[in-house]
């Protein structure tokens, strides 16, 4: 997961480099896209994960 975190980071910080050089306010929107969902992916993971196992085991 960790890795997936990192690859997602650096993903980010480049689309939001090149959209920033190249003034595309597309790839700026992804690169932020991007940022976010690494930052978010960890805890929403670690969410499900711990839901599923919930209802699971209350059957």
């Amino acid at each position: 997961m960790y890795l997936l975190e990192i690859v997602l980071f650096v993903a980010g910080i480049v689309l939001l480099a090149i959209g920033y050089r190249r003034n595309l306010r597309n790839l700026l929107l992804a690169g932020a896209v991007v940022l976010f969902l690494s930052a978010a992916l960890g805890s929403f993971v670690e969410g499900y994960i711990e839901g599923y196992s919930q209802s699971r085991s209350s059957h």
